[in-house]
C-alpha cells in the first residue's frame, strides 16, 4: 500500500471496530482513530539505521501515516512505534526460541522422508535430528524484526532476508496457542489485510 491508500483503509478499520465495540458495550466511550501521529522522517531513518536496511515500502508508508496501531486484528493490541521496533531475539527471546524450535521441527520432518537414514543418525549421535537443540541456529529468526508489542500471545514479525521484487519483506504472525506455527504473508500490507479479515470474522458489524 502507498501512503494515500493506508489512510482510508485505516480510517475504515477504526470506524468499524468502534461500531463493533459499541454494539457489544454501548456504555463504553468511542475509541476513535486507532492510530497515532505519523512517524517523522528522522525516526524512520533511525530505525533503518538500526536495522541496517531500508524499510519495505508498505511498512514505511504505514509509519508515515501512523507510528504504531491499536488492535491489529483481535489478538494484537499494539503495533510498536518505530523507536521500539527491533530484532525479536532481543525483544522477546522466548518467542525467538519458539520460532527456532518450529523451524528445527520442520527440518526434522523433512528428514523423516528417509526414516532408515534418520534412525542410523540417531544411533550414531548425528547432528541432523534429535541431539542438542541449542546447537541449531535459525538464520531467518535470528534476523527477524518484531513490530508488535502486546497481544494475546501473538506477535507480528518482518523478515528482512526474504525480499520480493517490490522490495517487500515477508511478514509473519505467530500465536503460541494456534498450533500452526508462524503464518507467512508476502508483505506487511498483506499481513494487515489478513488481520483486518480476522477482525471481520470475529466482530463483523456494520459501521456508519
Amino acid at each position: 500500500m502507498k501512503i494515500h491508500e493506508w489512510e482510508p483503509f485505516l480510517r475504515t478499520w477504526s470506524a468499524e471496530r468502534d461500531a463493533a465495540r459499541r454494539a457489544e458495550e454501548p456504555s463504553e466511550p468511542a475509541l476513535g482513530w486507532l492510530g497515532f501521529d505519523p512517524a517523522p522522517p528522522e525516526r524512520i531513518a533511525a530505525l533503518e539505521a538500526r536495522l541496517g536496511a531500508p524499510l519495505p515500502p508498505s511498512y514505511r508508508s504505514f509509519l508515515e501515516v501512523t507510528d504504531g496501531w491499536r488492535w491489529a486484528g483481535e489478538f494484537v493490541e499494539l503495533l510498536a512505534p518505530a523507536e521500539r521496533v527491533g530484532p525479536v531475539r532481543e525483544l522477546t527471546p522466548s518467542v525467538h526460541e519458539d520460532l527456532t524450535m518450529w523451524e528445527r521441527e520442520d527440518l526434522d520432518a523433512d528428514l523423516d522422508e528417509d526414516e532408515e537414514d534418520e534412525d542410523e543418525e540417531d544411533e550414531s549421535g548425528g547432528d541432523e535430528s534429535g541431539g542438542d537443540e541449542e546447537a541449531y541456529e535459525s538464520a531467518r529468526w535470528n534476523r527477524a524484526v518484531q513490530i508488535s508489542l502486546t497481544g494475546d500471545q501473538t506477535w507480528l514479525l518482518l523478515d528482512p532476508g526474504d525480499v520480493n521484487g517490490d522490495g517487500e519483506w515477508a511478514a509473519y504472525r505467530y500465536s503460541t496457542w494456534s498450533g500452526y506455527g508462524p503464518q507467512r504473508h508476502d508483505s506487511f500490507a498483506e499481513l494487515m489485510r489478513a488481520e483486518y479479515r480476522g477482525f471481520h470474522d470475529l466482530r463483523r458489524t456494520e459501521a456508519p
